[in-house]
């Protein structure tokens, strides 16, 4: 009989639509979300395990938000998730916000957002190939110094670094209120 271990971590995915959420989830779960570049494509939450280690996370891929303050029906879904949780089980232990790397400063209002309502909160910035082309630099470590949480630069749809997530996503989970 296989031990199946319960999640020790719930890990909500945030972030604005189309930065790759999706694509982010499925490179830590090995599942298979369907990904689009539209918006409305994830107008529910789907989730998945993620085993790194010791650690089990469950992950919670939110639909795409500009803002807490929700002018449709899958904002509505990802603001009630991020302030109020489900159910018995509450909000989740912490949030990894998922910005693009091409256009980081589009991704701040959120993540502001975000950390106003919870200290755990780890930054995924996704993307990083297509800076790179477009010789962008994001200097994560700097980003991360200035918001005083962790913050990862990954490439998701290419398979690079997403394995930097989840210890950033633990160091997170164990901020405390400040």
């Amino acid at each position: 009989m296989q031990n199946i271990s319960k999640p020790t971590r719930r890990i909500a995915l945030a972030g604005n639509p189309n930065v790759g959420k999706s694509t982010v989830f499925n490179a830590l779960t090995g599942l298979h979300q369907h990904t689009g570049n539209w918006a409305g494509k994830t107008v529910a939450t789907a989730r998945g395990v993620c085993r790194r280690r010791d650690t089990c996370y469950e992950l919670i891929d939110l639909p795409g938000t500009y803002s807490l303050l929700a002018r449709s029906a899958e904002e509505g879904v990802a603001r009630d998730y991020l302030c109020f949780g489900e159910g018995e089980d509450g909000p989740a232990d912490a949030v990894s916000v998922v910005c693009d790397a091409t256009s980081l400063w589009r991704n701040l209002t959120l993540l502001l957002q975000i950390l106003e309502i919870t200290p755990r909160v780890a930054v995924c910035v996704n993307l990083m190939d297509e800076a790179k082309k477009r010789h962008l630099r994001v200097d994560t470590a700097a980003l991360s110094a200035h918001l005083g949480i962790p913050a990862v630069g990954i490439s998701a749809r290419a398979g690079r670094s997403a394995d930097a997530l989840p210890p950033a996503i633990e160091t997170a989970a164990e901020q405390t209120a400040l």
